[in-house]
């Protein structure tokens, strides 16, 4: 980073966020000083009373990861009559989950954007300062009642093999933050719930294991259609189509798929939906982006990833909840959530465990018995979206 934009983002910190310019190698742990307010309780039934919710999120917006799964925070939560108040920076009023919640802005339209993430935290403290309600962090938040935790930058910068710098230094000092004055701290897998004690202190009692919800109405089998959906995208009977569903082809792992698809004989395609490829490749079709994932989940054989880094990675969750097994590389966190029956797994670090899975897959495709009848039997946990909800309100009463 130049030396004069380095000097402008000390000036515009605040003094205890600008000392990690000077002691980057140090990361103190901030003390709870000001917990988060109880609002919420249980009658002799069990069941949430009088239960208010604040979520903090980003940018409140169709999209993918923590924009998609706050949507579907908030319509779980509907759907037991709560609607929430939702604190963002920006949001999408024309969204049908607009008319779900009460919405208050974030406000950071004069701050320096490379400064927002680092900010937020003081931001939302000062828009819900008369709130009593229970708070759910999807986003960089302090003093959380309950933080959701999909991902860390310490885990993602080792796994991509990269070297920290300045603002990922801030960025590991703000998770820091986070998670030492978070009530509890929900990892969206066992993988999270490691790298937070391993790489962040955080005492093992203070974080809960809740894999995040997949949509169950929208995503299941339908094999009446997959003749006509193949049709549709040009995948002939004779070939075995593995899906690639990315939009970030280096941590989602092309380079090492389309090294073996290139080179391999067998009679199979890679069909990758997301981001265009980089070349054209043998044995490798680009789809563009896609609006419709369940259409595609049908009309492929197999959904296959290879990815460096997957804090949970719900394409696989998906894909099974439409009948289409995956092959996946063992270090992706959502192969915690599955047993045998929902694919073929390898490792990333021996090439030849590929190659094994994928002729295994296609060789079942052949015996025509690849489908899953039964999707749930492949999963070891329960996807709804309804189950999640009762998890997390769960929790909230616990703290």
């Amino acid at each position: 980073m130049p030396f004069e934009t380095r000097r402008r983002l000390q000036a515009a910190l605040p003094q205890q966020t600008a000392t990690v310019f000077r002691h980057t190698a140090h990361y103190p742990t901030p003390s709870r000083t000001n917990p988060a307010p109880t609002g919420a309780g249980r009658n002799h039934k069990g069941t949430m009373m009088k239960l208010k919710i604040d979520i903090a999120t980003n940018n409140f917006k169709h999209g993918g990861g923590t924009e998609r799964y706050t949507l579907d925070l908030v319509k779980g939560l509907n759907r037991q009559n709560i609607t929430p108040a939702v604190y963002a920076t920006k949001f999408d009023h024309g969204i049908p989950e607009y008319a779900m919640i009460e919405p208050h802005l974030v406000d950071q339209r004069r701050t320096l954007k490379k400064l927002r993430s680092f900010l937020f935290s003081s931001r939302l403290a000062q828009t819900r300062k008369n709130s009593a309600a229970k708070l759910i962090a999807c986003h960089h938040a302090d003093y959380a009642d309950l933080l959701i935790c999909g991902g860390t930058h310490l885990g993602y910068l080792h796994h991509m093999a990269q070297k920290p710098n300045l603002l990922d230094r801030l960025a590991i000092r703000r998770n820091r933050s986070n998670y030492a004055t978070a009530k509890l701290i929900v990892a969206h897998s066992h993988m999270m719930r490691r790298e937070l004690v391993g790489l962040y202190g955080v005492p093992p009692e203070r974080i809960q294991v809740a894999p995040p919800p997949a949509d169950t109405e929208r995503f299941f089998p339908q094999p009446r259609e997959t003749a006509a959906l193949r049709a549709k995208y040009g995948f002939a009977d004779h070939e075995t189509v593995f899906l690639f569903p990315s939009t970030g082809h280096t941590r989602k792992g092309l380079e090492l798929l389309a090294d073996f698809f290139e080179q391999t004989e067998l009679p199979v395609k890679l069909a990758v939906a997301g981001s265009p490829l980089p070349r054209p490749m043998k044995n490798v079709v680009g789809l563009g982006f896609c609006t419709d994932m369940p259409e595609l989940y049908r009309a492929a054989d197999f959904t296959i990833m290879a990815s460096l880094y997957e804090p949970f990675g719900l394409v696989g969750v998906e894909s099974a909840l439409c009948g289409t097994r995956v092959v996946l590389s063992e270090n992706m966190a959502c192969t915690e959530v599955m047993n045998e029956e929902a694919g073929f797994f390898f490792s990333r670090q021996n090439p030849e465990t590929l190659a094994q899975a994928v002729a295994q897959a296609v060789s079942l495709k052949k015996q025509g018995g690849h489908r899953l009848s039964d999707p749930m039997r492949a999963l070891n946990y329960n996807p709804s979206l309804s189950h999640h909800i009762d998890r997390l309100t769960d929790m909230l009463a616990s703290v």
